[in-house]
């Protein structure tokens, strides 16, 4: 399932007429994945939606202010929202220096998982959910685009080797309306909380894999990883954003060892576009160093460090290219905190149906 179909499934229901029993697979498959920010739905290149955190979470330097409508469940457009916008400044400090720090600081622990065991990762998130036209299935009226902010915490349990199905546990929390965007009343629609089976096909090309098992087979050396990012058909708009994606990917709810994760804060620094810029904000309001790029898309997407520790805080959006993203320039649209990464013996269980299972 590529991205655009995560993004899809993300804004719909699994279990929705007038869906067949092979869409209404795909679908319930593709829901457990989007879940698992695989899916830059913010899209995503973040994979979310997912795919990072309150509007005005970056409040640092005010420098526009946005205006969107908010619908609540089943009703009309409420009064219009202010969401206060930001853009982020840009620091004298070099991404070579700070993910320097950051190389250094990774070598200095080790979960060292067994390949029998689990890595869970517990997270909070916020990423754009996006959909493109689609038909009523009651009306048969066609509906326009819509977009809106899907906000989460969530726990996964990933098998340590690859070989195992993981699970995940989402507790959907109340979504944001996309900035400049109105919010749709499908964004309602995920309540409460729900555990998935995350089922292993086995499909995933090797170089796109990030089980901690594979990880750790990856190279240890600046050079060697800079050349893994850049390695096959990893989508995106050039192979510069995909490579950045790349590493978000392998930082992103599952544990990177800790030599392969200094070779790749190494390599990251060795991205065309990548800057940093100074009092990022995490989806938990953690403040720290942002180092990222600006995609082909118009959105800014950092990896934010602590400024002490150069421990990895989480992930975020930014819109810096109004044209480009449809959205105003300095608008959130995505923001993460990773809360915890540990070790588990087991997963809980999880019945797996028919839907669940590979095609």
């Amino acid at each position: 399932m590529n991205d655009d179909e995560i993004q899809l499934v993300a804004s719909i229901r699994p279990d929705a007429s007038p869906y067949d029993a092979e869409a209404r697979q795909a679908a319930r498959r593709g829901l457990a994945a989007a879940a698992t920010p695989r899916a830059r739905g913010w899209r995503p290149r973040w994979r979310g939606p997912y795919a990072m955190a309150l509007a005005g979470a970056l409040a640092v330097a005010v420098g526009a202010t946005a205006i969107t409508l908010a619908r609540a469940p089943g009703g009309s457009p409420g009064p219009a929202e202010e969401v206060v916008v930001t853009m982020p400044k840009i620091a004298a400090v070099s991404a070579s220096e700070v993910l320097d720090r950051a190389a250094r600081a990774a070598v200095r622990t080790d979960l060292a998982p067994r390949d029998d065991q689990f890595v869970k990762v517990e997270s909070e998130t916020m990423y754009g959910s996006f959909s493109g036209e689609a038909t009523n299935a009651e009306t048969g009226e066609a509906g326009g685009e819509t977009r809106y902010l899907y906000r989460t915490k969530r726990a996964i349990w990933l098998s340590a080797d690859g070989t195992r199905n993981g699970v995940v546990r989402i507790e959907h929390l109340e979504p944001k309306a996309y900035p400049g965007w109105p919010i749709p009343e499908m964004a309602y629609e995920r309540t409460g909380t729900e555990t998935l089976p995350l089922v292993n096909c086995g499909k995933v090309p090797e170089y796109m894999r990030t089980d901690h098992a594979a990880l750790k087979r990856l190279p240890a050396d600046a050079e060697g990883m800079r050349a893994h990012l850049y390695t096959g058909d990893r989508g995106g708009s050039s192979k510069d954003e995909a490579a950045f994606t790349a590493a978000g990917d392998m930082l992103r709810e599952t544990y990177m060892p800790p030599a392969q994760r200094a070779a790749l804060f190494k390599a990251v620094g060795t991205i065309p576009g990548v800057d940093v810029t100074e009092r990022a904000e995490d989806a938990a309001g953690r403040r720290g160093i942002g180092v990222g790029r600006v995609g082909l898309d118009g959105v800014r997407e950092d990896l934010i460090f602590d400024a002490k520790t150069y421990e990895l805080l989480g992930e975020r959006g930014i819109v810096v290219d109004e044209k480009a993203a449809r959205s105003p320039k300095g608008s959130l649209v995505a923001s993460t905190a990773q809360l915890s990464v540990t070790v588990a013996d087991e997963a809980p269980e999880v019945g797996i149906t028919d839907a669940d299972r590979c095609g």
